[in-house]
């Protein structure tokens, strides 16, 4: 196939979409609703899962030391610390900084009774893996002068189990949806080629052959699935800017985010409609070559 050859069947193929411009949009709809459903799946999954790992990442080691620790002894401890694998942060909290807090979120404490400070200096240890909390806690509680230490064990398993499972359904979705989307995006295209099966008999028997015949359609769907990404891409921005008014009034909301740059996404639903674009074709054209 020389490259006039080429040239005719990529003007063939724009000009079978200009004929056939009715089927030519319901199917670049069809792919558009498709990749729009699957795109917005995958954004809310991996917010989703960027909140849990957010949510993970805010459990901390609470360090209490013995009363007749002092500051620099405190100090040390968590230099000690801070050295340990896995360990990200180990800041210092003084007595008196805890003790400051503590009264400014309960202002009538002094009024009770409690005038002086029973706080002991504490240290506050953040790991680089959340599963290796408790065995990061179990080795600092072997420490000289430390006297409690919290981690908060039962509420950090329930947070990493429910991220487990928001993991899981988010992949399985994914799947399934892709899945759903090939098939209903190559049954579209499949209408596309039963409404042109006359011209693809007329082209066979004219003495076409199947590559012949093939290719244009296949960059038809390359086509198809292209334009319809875009206009899946556009849908989504769309709604984002929806939902980045929504999160301005929420705050927390702001932790709910895919972070996936809008590059990225566009190419992404791109490859993915081309590719579906083009298999859908090539497949769904067979049944019309054997007839």
């Amino acid at each position: 196939m020389n490259l006039s050859s080429v040239d005719f069947l990529i003007q063939e193929a724009f000009t079978g979409i200009k004929r056939n411009g009715l089927m030519a949009f319901a199917s670049i709809s069809t792919i558009a609703l498709s990749l729009g459903i699957l795109g917005t799946f995958v954004l809310v999954a991996l917010g989703a899962n960027h909140f849990m790992a957010s949510q993970i990442g805010k459990f901390e080691i609470a360090v209490y030391m013995n009363e007749k620790i002092d500051l620099t002894q405190t100090q040390a401890a968590a230099d000690k610390i801070g050295k340990m694998p896995n360990v990200a942060s180990a800041v210092v909290l003084s007595k008196e900084e805890e003790w400051a807090q503590f009264k400014r979120t309960n202002p009538n404490i002094e009024s009770a009774g409690l005038q002086h400070n029973p706080l002991p200096h504490s240290i506050d240890v953040r790991v680089t893996d959340a599963s290796q909390t408790t065995s990061m806690a179990n080795k600092i509680r072997l420490m000289d002068g430390v006297n409690t230490v919290r981690d908060g064990r039962e509420e950090l398993r329930r947070v990493m189990a429910l991220a487990r499972v928001v993991r899981g359904v988010s992949a399985a979705g994914v799947i399934v949806l892709l899945v759903t989307a090939t098939f209903i995006i190559s049954n579209a295209i499949k209408l596309t080629l039963y409404a042109r099966r006359r011209e693809i008999r007329i082209m066979k028997l004219v003495g076409a052959t199947n590559w012949f015949v093939r290719v244009p359609l296949i960059v038809e769907g390359v086509v198809f699935g292209a334009i319809g990404a875009i206009a899946a891409w556009l849908l989504l921005k769309l709604g984002g800017v929806y939902v980045a008014q929504t999160v301005e009034k929420l705050p927390f909301m702001a932790q709910f985010s895919s972070d996936i740059p809008s590059s990225v996404l566009a190419l992404g639903l791109i490859i993915v409609g081309i590719a579906i674009g083009a298999a859908g074709s090539f497949v769904s054209i067979r049944r019309f070559l054997r007839d």
